[in-house]
């Protein structure tokens, strides 16, 4: 696995399970960072490419290994054409997903941290990989809001996802991962986002 230190710009990765508000904290964090005068790359898996458009749109027809396989093909394109050349101009890359992710989802439809491993360890170590939890009762309530959910959504409970994430933070941190955990739940996005930032500060 390769360090990001030899980039220009670092790469920070958002984790956590589903309604745990990852996209809104991302967002802000990206603002702080902004107003800071460091420029900022959003970038999200599945990603906006063809292969990512139909791994969304076939999560249900695709399962275990097959679909562990198109996720991992989906990363190395999202590596080598966006984050990799963003890194290189020097910009903050933050992902909104990525290994741990993999270790979580692909575990929960029925494969083994190993496994998944062996697909995942020669990709690119992010310099922060913050995962983002919350009780599980919150959870459950932001995600009964939604018109519409996953399959992983409907299939797992929120709390084997919350555990699962927890067991893939400290996985990776025994492999040289720097992982910051951020409790979501009762602290406002703002001083979540605050103290993130603050974080990526003291890198740059």
């Amino acid at each position: 696995m390769s360090k990001a230190s030899k980039h220009k710009g670092i790469l920070i990765t958002f984790e956590g399970p589903n309604g745990v508000g990852k996209s809104s904290l991302i967002d802000k964090v990206a603002d702080l960072l902004n107003i800071s005068g460091l420029g900022t790359h959003l970038t999200k898996e599945p990603t906006n490419s063809s292969l990512g458009q139909f791994i969304r749109a076939n999560e249900d027809n695709y399962h275990g290994k097959i679909l562990a396989y198109l996720v991992t093909l989906d990363r190395y394109f999202h590596l080598n054409n966006e984050i990799l050349p963003a890194l290189e101009n020097g910009k903050i890359v933050l992902s909104d997903r990525y290994i741990e992710s993999s270790l979580v989802l692909q575990r929960l439809d029925g494969l083994d941290s190993e496994f998944i491993w062996d697909l995942n360890k020669f990709f690119y170590i992010p310099e922060l990989s913050v995962l983002i939890t919350a009780p599980v009762e919150v959870l459950e309530q932001r995600l009964s809001t939604r018109d519409s959910l996953t399959r992983f959504e409907r299939q797992c409970s929120r709390r084997d996802e919350l555990d699962y994430y927890l067991d893939a933070a400290n996985y990776l941190a025994k492999r040289g991962f720097n992982v910051m955990t951020i409790d979501n739940g009762g602290v406002s996005i703002e001083k979540n986002a605050t103290i993130i930032v603050n974080k990526i500060l003291a890198m740059a």
